[in-house]
């Protein structure tokens, strides 16, 4: 009896996860503040079928059974309304506000979904989860600021959006979320809807995405520039030290920048030091694989912690003069088995 009264109370309590948000009609120009709390959460991408209730061996079993039913239907129905919200968005998007008075809208605008370890490959993907989804890559990219597909980890929650199009971040935090308000810069007005999500501020710029040197900048596995502008002041190589004045050699390259400029992560990694030398100043070390690390030295501050992974393009750092430094700049290098290589050459 106790049992039962367990179950039943379980099966109440989780009747919650039906009720849905309700998407508020907001003046383009507004700031719409929301929270990733209230999203209804995409448990299981796909229906699932109820077990059979006349297989219970025992009152527990049967109870235990239809809570478990209950689970399934409400995940069923959570899915179902998302498939449903993207064909009314998608009915409605390119009709004029007068024509869809009148019509049906999407009970919710934004959904989420935790990634989970996938044995096949593909909801633990960004190529599977954009498919998946029916999103486009754009769209799941920037409302979750990834600046490339490998940023996509195990327990990650990601925001689906049901209005397609490019959620371009006020602040810019990556290479990439540069170079996507300077190409959309000149499309963001006044009158731009602004979504702010989990404290986020996002200008949405519907129906657009990535272009095909964005889609490209996005996907590139390889080393991305530290900074947004590539200034070397000093090649890789034998040189005269600016320093003690002898012929020495340089195991990476000098970047130019003022005190304070950004510093992205040029590959995806963990960070295996953060620390300070006396020659380095304020230096970071990636580890991108068993082989590969990258170093960023000299720096004004450090924005990472050791064993943190990072994501490509993300913010390492602030460009400074601490250690032998003449002047602020960026001191980079990267290592191959702890053989120095020429990062231009990377480039």
């Amino acid at each position: 009896m106790r049992l039962f009264f367990f179950f039943i109370t379980i099966l109440f309590a989780s009747s919650a996860v039906t009720v849905f948000p309700q998407a508020q009609a907001e003046p383009s120009n507004q700031k719409i503040i929301l929270s990733s709390a209230d999203f209804p959460e995409i448990k299981t991408p796909k229906n699932q079928s109820p077990r059979r209730e006349r297989n219970a061996k025992s009152p527990e079993e049967l109870d235990e059974i239809k809570l478990k039913n209950e689970v399934i239907r409400q995940e069923n129905e959570i899915w179902v309304q998302y498939q449903k919200d993207l064909q009314l968005q998608n009915k409605i998007k390119n009709m004029p506000e007068n024509r869809t008075k009148n019509m049906e809208k999407p009970k919710n605008l934004f959904y989420k979904f935790s990634v989970k370890k996938d044995p096949d490959k593909y909801l633990d993907t960004f190529n599977g989860l954009y498919a998946r989804f029916q999103t486009g890559q754009g769209t799941l990219a920037t409302i979750n600021r990834l600046s490339s597909p490998n940023a996509i980890r195990h327990g990650m929650e990601i925001i689906l959006p049901v209005q397609q199009g490019m959620y371009i971040p006020k602040k810019a935090d990556s290479a990439l979320e540069i170079l996507l308000q300077k190409e959309f810069a000149s499309l963001i007005t006044d009158d731009t809807k602004i979504y702010e999500i989990n404290g986020t501020e996002f200008y949405f710029l519907p129906a657009l995405s990535f272009s095909p040197t964005q889609i490209a900048f996005f996907h590139d596995t390889g080393m991305q520039l530290p900074l947004s502008k590539k200034v070397v002041t000093s090649q890789f190589g034998y040189r005269t030290s600016p320093i003690s004045g002898k012929w020495k050699f340089h195991a990476g390259i000098d970047l130019a920048a003022p005190v304070g400029t950004e510093v992205f992560a040029c590959k995806h990694g963990t960070v295996k030091t953060a620390a300070y030398s006396e020659i380095y100043g304020n230096y970071i070390v990636l580890l991108h694989d068993k082989n590969t690390t990258s170093l960023c030295a000299h720096l004004s501050k450090i924005l990472v912690k050791k064993g943190q992974s990072v994501s490509t393009g993300a913010t390492i750092g602030l460009v400074g003069t601490t250690g032998a430094s003449t002047g602020p700049h960026l001191h980079f290098e990267v290592r191959e088995n702890g053989t120095p290589k020429d990062p231009a050459k990377m480039f």
